[in-house]
């Protein structure tokens, strides 16, 4: 007998079509997902479901849809009081107005974004907003303000071994003229555990051999 598949196994093979490209197809698989979730009445899965469908449609470049699935995510963030999923949604809004070469609003949206990652310590999404509001800002002509930013989502990408969004972050490093530091100057010292970065007065402890205390989530280090 053959067993349709959960919607956890659903969301998964949207994931895995998301990161292979071929993002109709992880739309219409993260659909189905989302739908199942809702059924069920999993809405703490049902948004991821739509976090992933909102992925799928900014890099099919169908950007209609991407926005109304982006302020979706953005609504059922709120609802659930959920600063990461706030700070997914300020990101895709963000990409949609980029694409459309509305640098300001877009960045507005990544700014919210990144504001709201820093704050919960999320590396992926600090990267991400951080890389957008850069490019928004070179469009704008503010080059200097970019380069920092590009730093910023570059020391992000590489503490995270994402090594393909480095290489694109270097790129745009490259293109405005800025230095690309090397890994060794970007070391940011993190809890191993939730990732967050310790002060430069615990970085001075650790590197003198003593332990130190993550902030965020209690684990010592060292």
């Amino acid at each position: 007998m053959h067993m349709s598949p959960t919607p956890e196994e659903l969301l998964e093979e949207a994931r895995r079509l998301h990161q292979s490209a071929d993002y109709k197809k992880g739309l219409k698989t993260a659909e189905k997902a989302l739908k199942r979730f809702q059924k069920q009445m999993r809405l703490d899965r049902a948004i991821e479901a739509l976090r992933v469908m909102g992925d799928c449609a900014i890099n099919a470049h169908d950007l209609k849809k991407a926005a109304k699935l982006y302020e979706s995510l953005m609504d059922e963030g709120v609802k659930i009081s959920n600063l990461w999923y706030q700070s997914a949604a300020h990101w895709g809004l963000g990409q949609v107005l980029l694409r459309t070469l509305q640098y300001e609003p877009a960045a507005n949206h990544f700014m919210a974004g990144l504001d709201i990652a820093r704050k919960i310590s999320d590396k992926w999404y600090t990267a991400w907003n951080a890389f957008g509001l850069a490019n928004a800002l070179r469009g704008m002509g503010r080059l200097e303000d970019a380069r920092s930013l590009l730093q910023e989502a570059l020391e992000s990408f590489r503490a995270q071994n994402q090594n393909t969004f480095a290489d694109w972050v270097e790129k745009a490093l490259a293109d405005i003229g800025a230095d690309v530091p090397s890994p060794g100057e970007l070391r940011v010292w993190l809890c191993p555990l939730c990732g967050s970065k310790f002060t430069a007065d615990q970085v001075t402890s650790l590197k003198s051999g003593t332990t130190a205390t993550c902030e965020y989530c209690g684990t010592a280090t060292g």
